[in-house]
């Protein structure tokens, strides 16, 4: 498959200190992060929206990136409405994102649709429908836009993905951070879309 390159994983732990070492993180600081977001993602109820856990796991996990990271070279960036943090000196976004499942065989899908600004943010779909999980095409270059994934159960990774049709559809790179994850404990309805319109609380009268 000439001008084809089959995407990077990293799942062995040398491999993936050595690489968040090269993009200018640390795996303390996103873990950290992680367990921001599945912190805040658990205080949703069955009052809130029927979306709470993973809008508030988003948010947490977007606020606990930047805390853990931004100074001397990392930055908030806003550009396009896209929430992340940037490297300038190394060329790199990374942003946060709940996913249907972290760390398996396939690349993960996000829970909620992406906009054209993360399409931009990831640059253009470059990838053979057929080869769609495995390779990416060699000129894939310019920004570098990674999302720290995390899914239901913790199990997380930080991934270089593309963007197409408001999903993603494959990766240029995936680093394994937490492949082991919670399989008994999911929240309420992560970044489901849908209402909470046949909800009735119960009123008991004291």
């Amino acid at each position: 498959m000439t001008g084809w390159i089959e995407t990077r994983l990293l799942d062995e732990p040398w491999d993936v200190d050595r690489r968040i070492t090269e993009l200018g993180l640390t795996k303390d600081g996103l873990v950290n992060a992680v367990q921001a977001a599945r912190t805040a993602s658990g205080n949703a109820t069955a009052l809130h929206p029927s979306n709470a856990a993973g809008t508030f796991g988003y948010h947490e996990g977007v606020a606990a990136l930047r805390q853990e990271f931004i100074g001397e070279e990392w930055v908030i960036d806003r550009k396009d409405g896209v929430e992340t943090i940037r490297n300038d000196r190394k060329g790199l976004k990374i942003g946060f994102c709940n996913v249907d499942r972290a760390c398996g065989e396939k690349a993960p899908k996000p829970r909620s649709d992406k906009g054209a600004a993360s399409e931009r943010a990831c640059g253009p779909m470059l990838f053979d429908p057929e080869e769609l999980r495995y390779f990416v095409r060699d000129d894939a270059v310019g920004l570098a836009f990674y999302y720290l994934m995390v899914d239901e159960t913790g199990r997380a990774e930080l991934t270089r993905p593309k963007i197409s049709g408001k999903t993603f559809e494959g990766a240029v790179e995936r680093i394994f951070l937490l492949s082991e994850g919670d399989e008994d404990e999911t929240f309420l309805n992560l970044d489901d879309d849908g209402t909470a319109e046949d909800f009735e609380p119960k009123i008991v009268r004291k």
